[in-house]
């Protein structure tokens, strides 16, 4: 291998439990937001009080805590960010993400010495770029997501300074995702986190001279949406990416499920604990690939030029759903084979259903179980119903931060 650094994983945080499940799943870094300024307003976010525990948490595991700043600021942000981050400043956070060179203006303004990352959303291309967001005190580049494998090798020839990729997860339609569309049809503004997805709806053709004579675009049962993007899938190219210089690989997808978070993290860093085992890396891929297909997911691309080369024969985007996630694993019951258990989706007494665990030294762990018994406080029941917690009895030992789920495979 001509450059293989160490890479590291960095796993997304849209609440404390998908925090947890991260760090416990094999993550060495996590991002996560606040109530305000960034990109992920309709995700839960964090409260100041859950922002500081989840600093905490990520100290005590020795995990990087990437706080988001990425939003773009109007004028009338900038006394609004000041007493924002007037609120945070004195938080361990390992770095702030931000998009907006005024945002970085502020924090330095305000005296926090915190490192500061670049997002994708502006769109780094080249080393000229780079080194000019190095020279005024960046120390991580995430970049565009429009940059290829080999620009990425060629970029690393001229640059120094830590270089981010998004290896899984959805993309966006347009350019490094900053897009207007959500703020034209429905007022919210995707620059301001507060997008709406409307490339994922469904549209019909007007011919001009026709005005109300749709013609609908049909090509599955629910229609088309002929601006919708695959989805992300790095996976089989981890090696050549690190060889090519980068140094962190992110996972998009905070406003997902526990789920989604827990099992791309274990593949992921799985797969990065063996890049320098050819053999047993490539043995290991179509595990990984089955249980990414196992997560709910637009189909996969490993190329976005590739995918928007060929969009004069593209198909619709349908959602493939993956596993049923039933739930997972909040604290331990009375013995070894009892759980309180965070439902959600339903099961019932008697069903079987599959625990998935991290990845430990090359082990997986994942094991199917028989539900014996279900019980609310000191009611007995005979099935779950999503959000609130049960206590389950399982017909064999369950071990911490399981996640239960019934395969499609």
């Amino acid at each position: 291998m001509t450059h293989l650094r160490k890479p590291i994983l960095v796993s997304p945080a849209g609440n404390l439990d998908k925090l947890r499940f991260a760090i416990r799943y094999g993550a060495n870094a996590v991002y996560f937001g606040g109530e305000m300024f960034n990109l992920r307003a309709g995700s839960e976010n964090l409260s100041i009080e859950n922002i500081a525990r989840g600093t905490e948490i990520c100290t005590t595991a020795n995990v990087d805590s990437i706080f988001l700043m990425n939003s773009f600021l109007h004028q009338s942000d900038i006394e609004k960010v000041k007493e924002y981050l007037s609120l945070i400043k004195d938080f361990n956070f390992s770095a702030i993400l931000i998009s907006d060179p005024g945002m970085m203006m502020i924090i330095r303004e305000l005296g926090i010495s915190t490192p500061i990352h670049l997002s994708t959303q502006m769109s780094t291309l080249n080393h000229y770029a780079i080194n000019f967001w190095k020279d005024v005190g960046i120390s991580r580049i995430v970049l565009a997501r429009e940059v290829t494998l080999e620009e990425i090798r060629r970029i690393r020839e001229h640059v120094d300074i830590e270089l981010e990729v998004f290896v899984h997860g959805a993309l966006c339609i347009s350019y490094s995702g900053r897009c207007l569309l959500s703020r034209y049809f429905t007022g919210r503004d995707a620059n301001l986190g507060q997008c709406t997805h409307p490339c994922r709806w469904k549209y019909s053709i007007v011919e001009e001279n026709r005005e109300g004579n749709h013609l609908d675009i049909i090509e599955y049962a629910r229609g088309t949406e002929i601006l919708s993007s695959k989805d992300l899938c790095l996976i089989r190219l981890l090696p050549e990416y690190a060889r090519a210089g980068v140094d962190a690989f992110k996972i998009e997808g905070r406003m997902k499920s526990v789920y989604y978070t827990a099992n791309t993290t274990r593949v992921y860093a799985h797969a990065l604990s063996l890049l320098d085992k050819p053999e047993e890396f490539a043995a290991k891929l179509p595990f990984w690939q089955r249980e990414l297909a196992l997560i709910s997911h637009r189909p996969y691309t490993e190329n976005l030029f590739n995918e928007f080369e060929g969009m004069k024969g593209k198909k619709s985007i349908p959602t493939i759903r993956g596993a049923r996630f039933f739930g997972y694993f909040v604290e331990k019951g009375r013995d070894e084979t009892e759980i309180y258990m965070m439902v959600h989706n339903p099961f019932s007494l008697g069903d079987t259903v599959e625990a998935i665990y991290p990845i430990y030294n090359n082990c997986v762990r994942d094991k199917q179980y028989r539900v014996c018994d279900i019980a609310e406080g000191e009611l007995i029941a005979t099935s779950a119903i999503p959000n609130r917690i049960y206590r389950v009895r399982f017909d064999a030992p369950v071990y911490e931060y399981a996640i239960f789920r019934e395969s499609t495979k």
